[in-house]
């Protein structure tokens, strides 16, 4: 990677992540996320940030994520950040 433009950092960042041809309710939740080449890919590595899944099924589980794939994300300080953006999503005023 190190011939590559550099990466952003989300070390301590909680990273919301959507994929090309998936849903736009299928966003996954990162935390500790870090760069990483595999079989001449760069992927995104991170843990499944808990409150990201029903039930916390895959919390704390590590998954990869090929960069390539990313069509967009989004990047919050904290945990706590994101649940009051999110909150925010379940009002029952109009946004209009």
């Amino acid at each position: 990677m190190d011939d590559m433009m550099p990466f952003p950092d989300f070390s301590d960042k909680i990273v919301l992540i959507y994929l090309m041809g998936r849903s736009p309710d299928d966003g996954v939740l990162l935390e500790r996320a870090v760069f990483e080449v595999q079989g001449g890919r760069v992927f995104l590595i991170g843990d499944f940030a808990e409150g990201a899944s029903a039930n916390d099924w895959v919390a704390g589980v590590r998954t990869a994520l090929a960069w390539d794939s990313v069509q967009q994300y989004f990047i919050f300080t904290s945990m706590e950040d994101y649940m009051a953006r999110a909150s925010r999503a379940f009002t029952s005023e109009p946004y209009h």
